[in-house]
C-alpha cells in the first residue's frame, strides 16, 4: 500500500464514473491499484456510480471496504454522464486527476504514459486512441462531433481524442466550478487555456456487458455541443432565411419577368405545396433551435443541483461538499491562478 505524503495530500485521483457495470468494476479497480502502485505515487480510486440498477453499488461496496483508497460516491439515480463527471472532479482530493470510462475500454496499464507526457510541462493531456475497437456508426459519430468543434466551434482538438485524460486539479475544479449546468468538458478544457499534450494509447474492446452510448445519447450530446457552446446556429438559420429569401424574390421576378415579355406564368399547384411545406419546414426546425436556447435559459434560472448523492463511501465528514456549496466557487480561479498551482 502507498504511504501518503508528508503534506497529506494525494497525488493521483484516478475518476471512473459507471453505469450498470458489474462485470467491470472488479477487474478495473485491481488493474487500476496495481497500476497505480507501480507508479509509487499516493493515489486514490474514486467510482461516481450514476444510479446503476444491477450489482454494481454491492460491489463498489465491497471493493471500498477491503480498500480504504477506493472512494465511492452513489447517486440517487441516473442523472447522465456529465453529471457524473462534475461529481467526480468535484469530490477528488489529489493533485492531478486521471480519467477513465468503467467499461475497461481504457486499459489501467496505460496511465504511466500520461504521468510521463504531463512531466513535459503539460496541464491537460489527452489519450489518442490506436485500433480503435468501436462500432463504425460510433467511430463516425464522434468524428463528426469533433470535426464540428473544429470548425464551428473553432475548439481545436487532436483528433480521435478519448475521455481517457490527466488533467491537474485546478483545471478540473475550474470547469466543475462553472455555473453552466449543462456542460461539454472536453470543450470547456480547451477554453480554460490549459496547454494540452496527448499520448497514443491503446484502445480494447468492451470487457462485459453492453454499452449505454446509443444513438440518442450521441445525438444529445452533440446537440450540447453546438447549442451550449456556441450561438453559430441562430446566425446559420438567419443565414439561411435569407437565402430562402432572395430565391422568393428571384423566382417572383422571373414569373412577373415572364408574363411581361411572354405573356406566360401559369404556375401550377404542385409547385406551390412543395414551397409552401418547404418554408414551413424551416420555420419550425429555426423554432425548435431558439426554443431550445429558451430552455437552455429556463434550467439555467431553476439552478437545481445537478444530481442527489444517495451514499458516500470512505470519505471523512469534510471531504466532498454539496454539490450547491462547491469550495472551487468560493475562492474563484482565474486562468493564470491554475497555471500557478498545476506547477506546483
Amino acid at each position: 500500500m502507498s504511504l501518503p505524503p508528508p503534506d497529506g495530500r494525494v497525488t493521483y485521483s484516478v475518476v471512473v464514473p459507471v453505469f450498470d457495470e458489474e462485470g467491470n468494476v472488479e477487474s478495473l479497480a485491481a488493474r487500476v491499484v496495481a497500476t497505480m502502485e507501480a507508479v509509487g505515487a499516493p493515489f486514490e480510486l474514486l467510482f461516481v456510480d450514476d444510479g446503476s440498477r444491477d450489482r454494481t453499488p454491492d460491489l463498489l461496496r465491497r471493493i471500498a471496504r477491503d480498500d480504504p483508497r477506493v472512494r465511492v460516491v452513489r447517486f440517487t439515480r441516473n442523472y447522465g454522464q456529465e453529471a457524473a463527471v462534475e461529481a467526480l472532479y468535484l469530490n477528488a482530493t489529489g493533485r492531478w486527476l486521471i480519467q477513465m470510462d468503467g467499461d475497461l475500454q481504457h486499459p489501467p496499464e496505460e496511465i504511466p504514459k500520461f504521468i510521463a507526457k504531463k512531466d513535459e510541462g503539460y496541464d491537460v493531456v489527452y489519450g489518442v486512441r490506436r485500433g480503435r475497437k468501436d462500432s463504425l456508426f460510433r467511430v463516425a459519430g464522434s468524428r463528426l462531433m469533433q470535426w464540428g468543434m473544429r470548425s464551428m466551434m473553432e475548439i481545436e482538438l487532436p483528433e480521435d481524442v478519448s475521455t481517457f485524460r490527466l488533467m491537474s486539479a485546478p483545471i478540473a475544479r475550474l470547469v466543475a466550478a462553472l455555473p453552466e449546468r449543462r456542460k461539454f468538458f472536453s470543450a470547456l478544457i480547451v477554453w480554460s487555456g490549459a496547454r494540452i499534450g496527448t499520448v497514443h494509447v491503446e484502445h480494447a474492446p468492451r470487457h462485459a456487458g453492453a454499452t449505454h452510448y446509443g444513438f440518442t445519447k450521441l445525438l444529445n450530446h452533440t446537440f450540447d455541443l453546438l447549442v451550449g457552446f456556441s450561438s453559430k446556429p441562430l446566425r446559420y438559420i438567419g443565414t439561411l432565411g435569407l437565402g430562402f429569401a432572395l430565391v422568393g424574390l428571384s423566382l417572383g421576378a422571373w414569373v412577373i419577368a415572364r408574363k411581361l415579355l411572354w405573356d406566360y406564368g401559369l404556375m401550377g399547384w404542385p409547385s406551390l405545396f412543395a414551397a409552401v411545406v418547404i418554408l414551413g419546414g424551416v420555420q419550425l426546425m429555426a423554432t425548435s433551435v431558439i426554443g431550445e436556447y429558451i430552455a437552455r435559459i429556463y434550467v439555467q434560472a431553476q439552478a437545481r443541483p445537478l444530481y442527489n448523492v444517495a451514499e458516500r463511501l470512505n470519505f471523512d465528514e469534510l471531504q466532498a461538499p454539496d454539490e450547491l456549496q462547491r469550495v472551487s466557487m468560493a475562492t474563484p480561479l482565474t486562468a493564470a491562478s491554475v497555471r500557478r498551482e498545476s506547477r506546483s
